[in-house]
């Protein structure tokens, strides 16, 4: 199975991770087994975007956990709020087929570089998706 895989972060101190409260996050027990079997293998810290057009998902993975996505997503983007008052925030999120925005990963404070390597990445991450990534300035946190 040819599936694609792309690392976005690496290393428990990223800031950029999957954002654990997600309803829809499994364990490795509910993927496909040739992605379980490539999933052991990769870091348990890095923060994975994959995709097998094959069996039709796309994912995110860091630290055994899952979030699996039918293909091809309606649309996706990558928003962010800068500090003001709060913290800002960064957030990679995907419209679902009921036309719901799920929060993918992101990072619960605002983080130049970990955008600025998320924006380096939306093409690809695109691809990954089968949809173009909009990217939404969401000004300042006050």
């Amino acid at each position: 199975m040819a599936m694609k895989i792309l690392t976005l972060a690496t290393g428990a101190d990223a800031p950029l991770r999957l954002h654990a409260s997600n309803p829809y996050l499994v364990g490795v027990e509910h993927l496909p087994g040739a992605i379980a079997a490539q999933m052991a293998e990769a870091p348990r810290a890095h923060l994975l975007a994959w995709s097998a057009v094959e069996v039709g998902i796309a994912g995110f993975s860091q630290h055994g956990r899952h979030l699996l996505l039918p293909l091809p997503v309606l649309g996706a983007g990558i928003g962010s709020m800068r500090p003001a008052k709060g913290g800002g925030f960064i957030t990679l999120f995907v419209r679902t087929d009921n036309a719901q925005m799920l929060d993918v990963l992101g990072s619960d404070t605002f983080d130049q570089a970990a955008l600025d390597g998320l924006l380096g990445q939306r093409a690809p991450l695109g691809e990954l998706l089968g949809c173009a990534l909009d990217v939404e300035d969401w000004g300042y946190d006050c």
